[in-house]
């Protein structure tokens, strides 16, 4: 049988071959894919990007936010709910108890007599949308219906968005830029409507929500109905080139700062009186001063937010260091070349490929913490990140050879959410510290959750990212930097890991939850992919003690060399422990076996796997798991699955099943991968 070969190419130096005399072969294959919209999109499109990781402004066809109030986003903007009114008090809250092996454990699970404080605990703080800047025209908000021949273009390699398109017959032009280096947009806007007067710059600011489920995900974060519950005011500059908006909402308070040339000076006005009740009350312009009874055609100006009153960088400034910050990343870690494969699909996937690395360096390279399920774009979970996806969401950057990106997340992340975990594990009766599910940086709270409070597979990934740090930098400081983490986390692991007096191993479990979530909690025990990750974690806890030539806890090992096996039916692994054969044919189970999947894939090698078994679970899993049932991120877990056995037919199959798993024009995955046939 014919195999196809994609012919990845990972390339560590950007010289090997060329597409002409001036453009890089690298800048060649990346920016045959930038995104090219041509027509106006609506509320089921994804926004195109500019950003840093820590900050990303979200625009429409306009380059700005004019026609969708789409989200400007921020790493280290929050909000907390007003607390809930009645009989309920925050202080109430312990968790819900339920019988673990003997006695009563509060885990993090809404408690039913506390409703309301068990939602605001799950849904605060959130992430807010610092706010909203698009183009007005003759006085409102510029319409849609407004708009033809619009042309936009992100331009990957130089990290630029172009958007061109008339207004009532006239041209307008909008250059939008982000900056690695400030949190920050820049814009150059060009048309004769700017110096008639007819269209302007509009800046307006939403106030977030109380977030009962309703607000679980926030496509356009903040609503404009509240206005008499925040505040927005000018603050007075004495520069002619600078102004600055302050916006404050309770706790939560920070700036706009804006700035533009000092040769083509604009003007900042406030559209609604201080304390007004309109919807528009804190709505703003910017327009091009007039000077000498004439006014530009052109504006420039840099909206840098911050929690602090600052001096914006000019726009020149971030419209020459902006192409040059994205061109040294291209030529940063690994490239994948597909060019020279024969593969119908190849294009695609290159495409998907190079669309990701923007996407990762927009959304994905925060400080000291990690993205949200939806990055930057929009707000999922409440603007939270989860620590079982962790390892997904980052390590990407350090097998990429882009470890600085890495290193800027971790161990800091785990550093800040070591207390909280200490006192969390304390708390429920173990040593060590318990990592949280779903999270923030700000309180480390582990928002409650049926699922939340009981999951496993997130504690153990402490120890597989600091083992990607470790190969990358092989030196002392690593091992104690990392020491305290890995040292806490292997603690709970030993402590949570109970001894069955009858089989004599260790067992986890119940209640638990695993990777799949589909599993009965006060049932299942000692699952498969839980089993074997808690092995391989206590492994590398014990190896980093070696080799800072430290003693090893005793409980390590007894633990590791004790604990029960992942469990097997008919020489087949299973999910959990207490199946027979007959799960193969149970839907709720079935349905998603990816767990299984991971034994030999994702998850290093370890004694808990037997790698024959793991090969024979694969091929009955390629049976049962058909392309109808795939979700999600299962088909990247497939397709290393396949590659790790020595199978890259299958593998490519998985990562070129474009009618099961669809990604729009930017790059998005379309759920993930939904289950269903699409057809062209």
């Amino acid at each position: 049988m014919a195999v196809f070969l994609l012919g990845l190419v990972l390339l560590a130096d950007p010289a090997f071959g060329k597409i002409d005399r001036h453009v890089s072969p690298k800048q060649g294959i990346v920016s045959k894919y930038n995104v090219k919209r041509e027509r106006l999109i609506d509320n089921n499109t994804t926004p195109l990007q500019v950003g840093n990781g820590n900050f990303a402004f979200n625009v429409d066809n306009t380059g700005m936010q004019t026609i969708l109030p789409f989200n400007t986003l921020s790493s280290w903007a929050w909000h907390n709910d007003t607390l809930p009114t009645g009989k309920e008090s925050l202080g109430d809250y312990h968790g819900v108890a339920m019988m673990t092996h003997g006695r009563n454990v509060s885990y993090d699970i809404p408690d039913p007599d506390l409703p309301g404080v068990s939602q605001w605990l799950i849904s605060n703080p959130n992430r807010i949308n610092l706010g909203r800047i698009g183009l007005r025209y003759q006085g409102a908000t510029l319409p849609a219906t407004k708009i033809t021949n619009e042309v936009q273009e992100l331009d990957l390699w130089n990290g630029i968005i172009t958007s061109t398109f008339e207004v009532s017959g006239e041209s307008v032009k909008v250059i939008t830029q982000g900056d690695f280096e400030s949190d920050a947009v820049t814009f150059h806007v060009e048309s004769q409507l700017l110096a008639s007067g007819d269209l302007e710059i509009e800046l307006d600011f939403p106030y977030p929500p109380i977030h009962t489920t309703k607000y679980k995900y926030e496509v356009f974060a903040g609503v404009y109905d509240f206005p008499l519950n925040h505040t927005t005011s000018i603050v007075k500059n004495c520069k002619v080139n600078e102004a600055h908006i302050y916006h404050e909402l309770q706790e939560t308070n920070y700036f706009v700062n804006l700035r533009w040339p000092f040769n083509n000076p604009l003007s900042l006005n406030r559209v609604e009186p201080p304390g007004s009740n309109e919807a528009t009350a804190h709505r703003y312009t910017l327009s091009a001063a007039t000077k000498s009874r004439h006014r530009s055609n052109t504006i420039d100006f840099t909206a840098h937010f911050s929690p602090d009153k600052r001096t914006a960088a000019l726009p020149s400034s971030i419209q020459k260091r902006n192409p040059k910050q994205w061109h040294q990343y291209w030529k940063e870690g690994g490239f994948v070349d597909l060019t020279s494969s024969s593969n119908p699909k190849a294009d695609e996937l290159q495409r998907r490929i190079i669309l990701s690395q923007y996407h990762v360096r927009v959304n994905s390279a925060a400080t000291g913490q990690s993205p949200q399920e939806s990055g930057l774009m929009n707000n999922g979970w409440y603007g939270k990140f989860h620590m079982e996806m962790v390892v997904w969401h980052n390590a990407h950057w350090s097998t990429w050879g882009r470890q600085k990106y890495f290193d800027n997340i971790f161990p800091e992340l785990y550093e800040t959410l070591l207390p909280s975990s200490i006192a969390r594990a304390k708390s429920m009766g173990w040593e060590g510290a318990r990592w949280p599910k779903m999270t923030e940086i700000n309180t480390g709270v582990s928002s409650p959750g049926g699922i939340n409070g009981l999951l496993l597979w997130q504690q153990p990934h402490s120890m597989y990212l600091a083992e990607l740090t470790y190969q990358a930098s092989p030196r002392r400081a690593t091992l104690k930097r990392w020491d305290s983490i890995i040292s806490a986390a292997a603690d709970y692991m030993a402590s949570y890991a109970w001894k069955n007096e009858s089989s004599g191993r260790y067992d986890l479990g119940p209640p638990s939850y695993g990777v799949t979530e589909n599993t009965p909690p006060a049932e299942t025990l000692n699952l498969a992919y839980e089993i074997a990750y808690w092995r391989y974690g206590l492994d590398v806890a014990r190896e980093w003690k070696r080799r800072l030539g430290q003693r090893i806890p005793e409980k390590w090992t007894t633990v590791a060399e004790n604990l029960a096996y992942p469990p097997q039916v008919d020489g087949l692994y299973a999910v959990y422990e207490g199946l027979n054969s007959s799960w193969w044919e149970n839907p709720k189970l079935n349905g998603d076996p990816r767990s299984l999947i991971m034994l030999q894939g994702i998850l290093p090698d370890t004694p808990a796997v037997d790698p024959d078994v793991a090969l024979k679970t694969a091929d009955k899993i390629k049976e049962v798991w058909t392309d109808d049932k795939i979700r999600g991120w299962g088909r990247p877990v497939l397709a290393i699955n396949s590659a790790r056995i020595g199978n890259p037919e299958r593998a490519i199959y998985h990562m070129t099943a474009y009618d099961y798993w669809i990604f729009d024009d930017a790059g998005f995955a379309v759920r993930g991968g939904d289950g269903k046939l699409h057809t062209k």
